[in-house]
């Protein structure tokens, strides 16, 4: 039976390599077995979705997920600490629900919440991390590419939430990740640090390019993200102008590797951070991404509850 040693979901790093894989495997077979599968893992349980950003794919894909799985969902839309402490919210919860996702700004909302909790506390989304959606990623590059070490990996955009899950967790598996941010967005010193390390045990790497061009040429897989994330709307305007040629176009693209796949975790600004014929080309799987946040989503809530 699948289950995982971890209580609570936060960053991704609280998995083993070996789990890691392990919840990938059983993402690929409910994938398969989805036409036929009842899968009353979650039978009598309940998920409890606290939502303060907005949600397509994450309300959507959980929601699925844990019905599917023979689990009732309650989604909530609240400002965490508005009225009460994320750790009373959480103790709370913990008496009612069997676990409890949260999509927010502050990590350390999540922290507090998992420090509390006696029930699993799932990041769907922080400022600083976004490991589910990184969890969907590597599984489209597996279903893709079948081998994962040695697999190179370019990230070309903002050094943000996303880019801090892809480099925990992408490198672990022995992927080769090379990122290029303009001055001032570069990831957290910090994390990258810790990533690092991880990359290093995990037979991975991580490499910092000089230019967009340095990062892509002769990858396999080129990933990017919105420019100006939710939360950062103000500083817009100066966005636009530091990313000025990070855009993922037919000329970025064409210095990958030929049979290379181009991903983004979506929503995506056409015409900004990617262009329409790079989005809308064969090389695009974005959405053989979105739909894996459902299968390992629902891998993840089957090996925590």
């Amino acid at each position: 039976m699948f289950k995982l040693k971890t209580k609570h979901f936060l960053t991704g790093e609280e998995l083993m390599r070996d789990e890691l894989l392990a919840l990938l495997d059983e993402a690929e077979a409910l994938k398969k077995e989805r036409p036929t599968h009842d899968a009353p893992n979650s039978k009598g349980k309940t998920l409890v979705m606290l939502f303060e950003k907005p949600s397509l794919r994450t309300r959507v894909s959980f929601s699925v997920a844990m019905q599917e799985l023979g689990g009732s969902v309650i989604e909530l839309v609240s400002a965490v600490r508005k009225k009460e402490e994320p750790e009373d919210i959480a103790r709370v919860l913990a008496g009612y629900a069997h676990a409890v996702m949260v999509r927010t700004h502050e990590h350390s909302i999540l922290e507090k919440m998992a420090s509390k909790s006696s029930v699993p506390v799932i990041n769907g989304l922080s400022d600083t991390h976004h490991p589910c959606q990184a969890l969907a990623d590597i599984l489209t590059l597996k279903q893709i590419f079948g081998e994962l070490k040695g697999l190179k990996l370019a990230y070309v955009g903002d050094g943000n939430n996303m880019l801090h899950s892809l480099m925990l967790l992408a490198p672990y598996l022995g992927i080769q990740l090379s990122y290029a941010c303009p001055k001032g967005y570069e990831p957290n010193a910090f994390i990258t640090r810790r990533a690092k390390a991880r990359a290093k045990e995990g037979g991975g790497l991580i490499t910092a390019a000089d230019t967009p061009q340095v990062a892509v040429t002769g990858a396999h897989a080129l990933y990017t993200d919105v420019w100006t994330s939710m939360g950062f709307e103000r500083e817009e305007s100066d966005r636009e102008k530091a990313f000025d040629g990070y855009q993922l176009n037919e000329e970025l693209v064409a210095l990958a590797a030929p049979n290379s796949v181009v991903l983004h975790c979506m929503p995506m600004v056409r015409g900004k951070e990617i262009t329409d014929a790079v989005a809308d080309s064969p090389r695009a799987v974005l959405f053989q991404q979105s739909e894996n946040r459902l299968h390992a989503q629902k891998a993840l809530l089957k090996g925590l509850l």
